[in-house]
């Protein structure tokens, strides 16, 4: 691996990954599309005509009957019968979770083979929060009709924990398990939430999963009026809204997406002679102290520098960063000058490319879905395109990958994830050698 001197009970490697996007609902579709430069970003198709959102990764006629039947044909029928039956009144964003921690057990070969006492060391730990918005919203709208008319589970699948349960119900994980939030952030926190119950030795083995809330039209109005949307230029051409670094961007494109990643430590994966895709090294959080979405540079290169010496990798091992870069205008303005403090001109010399041009910005789930594009692009030696950079910003001078997907091998990797509210994460991938 990346590193050659650690303790392999204490080292921590990925053998599982799974993904629903708009951009595709396995990892072959994704990484496909990412090569491609294949934006998913459409015009809402079910959603208030009054609010002025127009444009988004729409997910919501995600058909989970049909996913399972062309994704999951190495699924027994008794698990997809199961994982019809607990998901058929779940909200979208439980959907979507679980499709995609079904897809990275059994890419990790896990599926029907977690014994009991294994189960009962195999954690969950999923990002995400404020996960039902739309499920939320609709009740709410019932309630006004009549009291009687809310759907009988709301008090329960409301509820953030709801989407952990039916995952880890779905897969008998009876390990340590919980939610953790942190804004846009919240999939690195939850990266590295894993990595601490493996390092810790509290667990053998980790699902991490992000889930994406289900957009309502609330939350896209206010987010459209502290002016955080795009929602002025590009409403008839949403492919080409989402363009981070460009001096047209106008704000990010939401999205509805979901990611889950199996974590286990080296030597439990060599014991079981699972496939390694690549090493978490380490990472780190830090905080701005303000409660607005006013990115600060100092922070997050603090993150990046702190996530660096976790992972004791020296800057000069850095060779490719994939950026937080929603496309806002402020936002990727500050990031670009975080990375020049860290790095110095070393800066200008390694590729930064942005995921969110082409899927958008997936919210909690984000650092999840951005993880695993981190991972394929250093299995296949490629990097994906960051599209629509047409004119780079002055002073956004950094090898930004436009246009055109680029051969290149990756060996150690940073992946950012900056929140509302100064949380700023970092977390440092090292390929398989």
């Amino acid at each position: 691996m990346a590193t050659g001197n650690r303790d392999e009970e204490r080292r921590v490697v990925v053998t599982g990954m799974g993904i629903v996007t708009a951009i595709g609902e396995t990892l072959a579709e994704y990484r496909d599309s990412l090569l491609a430069g294949r934006s998913g970003i459409t015009r809402w198709k079910q959603m208030d005509e009054r609010i002025y959102s127009r444009i988004g990764g729409d997910l919501s006629d995600f058909d989970l009957k049909a996913h399972l039947a062309r994704v999951g044909t190495g699924y027994s029928p008794s698990l997809v019968e199961q994982a019809l039956r607990l998901l058929r009144a779940t909200p979208l964003s439980g959907r979507l979770t679980a499709a995609a921690a079904l897809q990275a057990f059994d890419d990790a070969g896990l599926l029907g083979l977690v014994s009991e006492s294994y189960a009962e060391r195999f954690g969950h730990v999923l990002a995400g929060h404020n996960l039902s918005g739309n499920y939320v919203y609709e009740n709410a709208l019932a309630l006004q009709d009549e009291p009687e008319f809310i759907d009988p589970l709301f008090g329960l699948m409301f509820l953030d924990t709801d989407v952990l349960s039916v995952v880890s119900e779905m897969l008998g994980l009876k390990g340590s398990s919980f939610t953790v939030g942190g804004a846009c952030a919240s999939g690195n926190i939850a990266l590295l939430a894993g990595l601490d119950l493996l390092r810790s030795g509290r667990a053998e083995a980790v699902l991490v999963s992000g889930a994406p809330p289900w957009l309502s039209p609330v939350m896209l109005q206010g987010w459209a009026l502290i002016d955080a949307l795009s929602v002025r230029s590009f409403n008839d051409e949403p492919a080409r809204a989402s363009r981070p670094f460009d001096v047209r961007r106008e704000g990010f494109v939401p999205a509805e997406g979901a990611g889950a990643v199996v974590l286990e430590t080296l030597a439990g994966a060599r014991r079981r002679g699972a496939r390694l895709y690549a090493e978490l090294l380490g990472g780190a959080y830090s905080a701005d102290a303000s409660r607005l979405p006013k990115p600060d540079a100092a922070g997050q290169a603090r993150a990046m520098r702190l996530a660096l010496q976790d992972a004791r990798i020296a800057l000069e091992r850095v060779d490719y960063i994939n950026a937080h870069a929603t496309s806002t205008v402020l936002g990727d303005a500050v990031e670009v000058q975080a990375i020049k403090q860290v790095f110095g001109r070393q800066a200008y010399g390694i590729p930064v490319n942005a995921t969110k041009s082409m899927i958008g910005h997936c919210l909690t789930s984000a650092g999840v879905v951005e993880f695993i594009a981190t991972v394929l692009q250093m299995e296949c030696g490629w990097l994906h395109p960051t599209i629509n950079l047409d004119e780079p910003e002055p002073g956004l001078d950094l090898d930004f990958v436009p246009h055109q997907a680029r051969q290149y091998r990756a060996e150690v990797a940073l992946s950012n994830a900056f929140g509302f509210g100064g949380i700023n994460t970092c977390v440092v991938v090292g390929r398989q050698v």
